[in-house]
C-alpha cells in the first residue's frame, strides 16, 4: 500500500518465530527426554547441530512414512528440509530418556 503524502511503502512485519537459547533448548530436551522440532525451524535446528558436535545431544530425522533415523555428526546439515526428534544421548543405557522420570515442565 502505497501513501500519498510521505510516499512510503508500507510492509507487513514479518513473522516473529520463537528462538530459544541453546543453553534452554537443551534443558528442554533433557527435561522431556526427547523434543520433535518442526521442517522449518531453522534456527532450532542450528542450535542442535551445534550441540550434537559437542555430544549433549542426538538427533533422529523423521523420514515421510514416520520412522525415525538416527543422523550422525555432520549429516544433520544434508537433513534441513525434514522435520527432526532431539533426543537427550545415551550417556548410560537408553537414548532419549528424561532427567526426572519426566517430572519436570517443559
Amino acid at each position: 500500500m502505497l501513501d500519498q503524502e510521505t510516499n512510503v511503502v508500507a510492509f507487513r512485519p514479518r513473522q516473529q518465530t520463537v528462538q530459544h537459547h541453546p543453553k534452554s533448548l537443551m534443558e528442554r530436551v533433557y527435561a522431556a527426554g526427547a523434543l520433535p522440532v518442526r521442517a522449518d525451524d531453522v534456527s532450532s535446528k542450528t542450535a542442535a547441530v551445534m550441540l550434537q558436535a559437542l555430544g549433549f545431544l542426538a538427533i533422529e530425522e523423521i523420514l515421510a512414512d514416520g520412522t525415525p533415523r538416527p543422523l550422525k555428526r555432520g549429516e544433520a546439515r544434508r537433513a534441513m528440509d525434514r522435520p527432526w526428534r532431539l533426543l537427550k544421548p545415551a550417556f548410560s543405557g537408553k537414548a532419549g530418556v528424561p532427567d526426572g522420570e519426566g517430572q519436570l515442565p517443559v
